[in-house]
């Protein structure tokens, strides 16, 4: 896991209409996403995922969600 903070506009922070859907799609699908604020040259698609732009915030989720369930079992 990367020790690296979100972004300043990071989706999973910043909160607004648009972030909260990029945040819903992801959870209801369980569906990593790229950073948006990586230009779409370099990262693609917003879900075409890559380890090396995987969206911080999202990074921190699937860690806790992970954390979430060892705890459960």
């Amino acid at each position: 896991m990367d020790n690296k903070k979100s972004c300043k506009e990071c989706p999973w922070i910043v909160r607004n209409h648009f972030n909260d859907m990029i945040i819903g799609h992801s959870m209801k699908h369980d569906k990593s996403h790229n950073c948006h604020m990586i230009p779409p040259d370099k990262r693609g698609g917003l879900w075409e995922t890559k380890e090396e732009t995987k969206c911080i915030g999202r990074k921190q989720f699937e860690k806790q969600q992970e954390y979430e369930s060892n705890i459960i079992v």
